[in-house]
């Protein structure tokens, strides 16, 4: 053993012989004296082969080894060479000469050089954490607003700045920082929410179409509901976006006018009377009536959107959890669901019978892994499904498993074990088309087309095999999805038809495999309902460019005869001739005259204006028979009535098909508008890279109305819950702690953790 002190050494240079690089012959190379490191340490013995470094500065002791001459002393070197001994006199010095070594690295020559090579240069030198100095400045603010943001993100409560722990831990973390009070905190927060606000009310007046919302009730314990009330829209980039925009305290969710109140708030707050172009509603807890009463106040705060009848009464991702627990509920199937429940919790809790099974999960190898066997959460029907999709594959595990460990009393019969991968069947189908909900990014509406009608054939009795069960539990599925279909399917069928690639001619197709026979007068409802929205739409177009030229909106809504004058106008040649022309139309500017040109020529529709008198001037009889029309079309708005097409009289119709023609619809007989064009031209070609709505991004100039109409109709939603709720058996709760805050501080803690979440604006 070498007794040899270090402090012996201080003086000593150690000589090595290395080959030169450039003779090849041995020279000599002095490795760097010692003595600095232990100017700063002293030595003590742990051990007749170990002694320990302690640092004079900050008492701290490291590992040293004087087993051999070369003792180890790199790691001391570091501790004050690069400022980790925090009461180093040098530590300030040394500090800035590591940031000018680091920031400055040396060039690739000066690193091969021979003359350099014996010089370690500095980038190679290994980052070390930088500590803070104590005497850095506090920003006081900074500090509350990421706490503020911090208690938003996460749901932590606002008290939590009272509790004592925290409390400790920030004046562990930093004496000099002042923890804020619950007052101050909660200011921060609503402060935090109001300035989020206007951005997005900024931002939904950029749009290019309306919104459309989603209504998700959520209930408590104190019996009182909680409506979050969500907007989807196509923003000025022709993104498909999502913001929840009001969280309400719904007093009586149970009655008859609960989801009123909500909405009302939501069109106040957000600026949007006349700008809902649908709305979606989770029917958990929510009655018939409710949805009637909400159709009717919608058809007169947006009468310009097909008298609001764009209602959806039922949620896609609801009805798809609602299907799945009537297969799960079955009454044939409640006891072969309770025996796999059973056997899973049985292997998963006894150790014995685990290690058994998995040994005898060797004895039957599979050509893939076996899925983990997991117990099911029942609030959730995925984990059910998969649950039972992982015990058939461990069929023969379980059936061995009887005869090899006596302890194991559970049977379970084949026929049960049929039953079971029929209901397998069934459910892989709802699994599948709830999957297709749960992505990062929304479906647009054209593409829940697909997915629907992929889900009803594939719910078809002739899709699901010979099984009998099979085939009877698919029917019931079919059946109760055929209803919500019926509710549905215009509005899906007509956003198909605003796809480029597809138009009329995939409803063609799809109905014809469908309904055989029928296939023409459901093709047929579309139709007229593409076109009774386009009219919609062209409509409203009008009324805005009459608006633009001196009349406000409200003169011109309860104007009686709106038509007349639009007809008349158009027949003088915009205005410049005619006996009846409209003071207010003589005041036109000459500017206004060029915008309103321009806009006739962007729109077809708009462009009847001129068209009308450059072809033909109005006969007399003209004018009466569009008299007539106006007359006819006020009396039924006095006695207001919703025709429905008889292929939906079973369920609710989204779109009211007419049968009889308006005035404004008889002047566009004769010309072709922008629907007749767009329909008329070749289809593009598909595409996985093709986005439907960066094309109508680029051709918004060119169908001006239609691409309104197809950003509404692109962006209607169909599920009112979010991706992570899509698998729900159970009506979401407010927790106690939620339902203790006041109604505003709610609403802004949960509407700004949404935006959070979807990206600052």
């Amino acid at each position: 053993m070498d007794d040899t002190n270090p402090s012996e050494l201080v003086d000593v240079d150690v000589v090595a012989l290395e080959m030169d690089s450039d003779t090849q012959q041995p020279t000599k190379r002095r490795k760097k004296k010692r003595s600095e490191v232990w100017n700063h340490f002293t030595t003590e013995t742990v051990s007749p082969d170990t002694k320990k470094a302690r640092c004079m500065h900050c008492n701290k002791s490291f590992a040293y080894m004087t087993a051999n001459k070369c003792s180890g002393t790199s790691h001391l070197k570091r501790h004050i060479d690069f400022g980790i001994c925090a009461k180093s006199g040098d530590i300030s010095k040394l500090l800035q000469i590591k940031e000018e070594t680091t920031s400055c690295p040396p060039k690739k020559s000066q690193i091969s050089s021979p003359e350099t090579k014996d010089v370690k240069p500095s980038s190679c030198l290994p980052k070390k954490r930088q500590i803070p100095s104590p005497n850095a400045p506090l920003d006081q603010d900074r500090c509350n607003l990421e706490m503020a943001k911090m208690i938003i993100m996460h749901d932590y409560p606002l008290h939590m700045v009272e509790h004592p722990g925290f409390v400790g831990f920030l004046q562990a973390l930093r004496p000099q920082f002042t923890v804020a009070s619950f007052d101050t905190i909660h200011d921060d927060c609503v402060a935090m929410f109001l300035s989020q606000k206007q951005k997005i009310l900024d931002f939904i007046g950029e749009i290019p179409g309306g919104v459309n919302l989603t209504v998700d009730l959520w209930s408590s314990k104190q019996s009182v509901g909680y409506a979050f009330v969500a907007g989807h829209f196509v923003d000025k980039d022709w993104n498909l976006t999502h913001r929840l925009l009001n969280v309400a305290v719904v007093a009586s969710p149970d009655s008859d006018f609960a989801l009123n109140q909500p909405v009302t708030a939501c069109l106040s707050d957000w600026h949007l009377e006349g700008k809902i172009s649908s709305i979606a509603v989770s029917q958990s807890l929510v009655n018939k009536t409710s949805i009637d009463n909400l159709r009717g106040f919608l058809s007169f705060r947006n009468q310009h959107v097909l008298n609001g009848q764009l209602l959806m009464g039922k949620c896609y991702a609801r009805l798809l959890s609602s299907m799945a627990q009537d297969a799960l509920t079955a009454e044939q199937l409640q006891e072969p669901i309770k025996k796999v429940r059973d056997s899973i919790k049985y292997v998963q809790t006894s150790e014995a019978c685990g290690d058994r099974f998995d040994e005898l999960k060797r004895r039957f190898p599979t050509p893939l892994p076996y899925k983990d066997l997991l117990i099911d959460n029942q609030t959730r029907w995925d984990t059910s499904y998969n649950m039972l999709l992982a015990a058939c594959e461990h069929r023969q595990v379980f059936s061995c498993l009887e005869t090899c460990h006596p302890e194991y009393k559970i049977s379970i019969s084949p026929e049960e074990w049929r039953k079971i991968e029929s209901l397998c069947s069934c459910l892989k189908v709802l699994f599948e088309a709830g999957n297709a909900l749960t992505g990062p990014n929304q479906l647009t509406t054209n593409d829940l087309y697909h997915e629907m009608t992929k889900l009803q054939l594939d719910l078809s009795p002739t899709a699901m095999g010979e099984d009998p069960d099979v085939r009877n539990l698919a029917k019931s599925l079919r059946e109760k999805f055929d209803q919500y279909w019926r509710g549905c399917f215009l509005v899906l069928a007509v956003a198909v038809v605003m796809d480029p690639r597809f138009k009329m001619h995939l409803i063609k197709f799809t109905f014809n495999k469908s309904y055989g026979e029928d296939a023409e007068r459901w093709t047929k409802s579309v139709d007229d309902a593409v076109h009774d929205l386009y009219l919609n739409y062209s409509e409203q177009n009008l009324l805005d460019a009459y608006v633009d030229h001196g009349f406000s909106e409200i003169e011109v809504a309860q104007e009686s005869h709106f038509h007349q004058d639009i007809a008349e106008y158009a027949n003088t040649g915009n205005g410049q001739s005619g006996d009846e022309t409209s003071p207010q139309v003589e005041e036109t500017t000459e500017s206004h005259q060029l915008e309103r040109q321009l806009k006739a020529e962007k729109q077809n529709v708009v462009g009847l204006w001129e068209g009308v008198s450059e072809e033909s001037q109005l006969t007399e009889e003209d004018q009466q028979h569009g008299d007539d029309s106006q007359a006819h079309a006020m009396a039924e708005e006095d006695h207001p009535s919703f025709p429905v097409d008889v292929l939906l009289e079973e369920g609710s119709t989204l779109i009211t098909i007419g049968e009889s023609l308006s005035d404004f619809e008889m002047y566009m007989s004769d010309m072709k508008t922008e629907l007749d064009q767009y329909l008329e031209e070749n289809l593009i070609p598909r595409s996985e890279e093709f986005n439907v709505l960066s094309w109508w991004r680029v051709n918004s100039t060119n169908y001006p109305t239609l691409s309104k109409m197809a950003a509404d109709l692109l962006s209607v939603p169909f599920s009112t819950v979010s991706p992570d709720s899509v698998f729900d058996t159970e009506v979401k709760q407010m927790d106690n702690y939620r339902t203790s805050l006041p109604g505003e501080t709610l609403e802004a803690l949960l509407c700004t953790k949404d935006w959070f979440k979807n990206g600052t604006l």
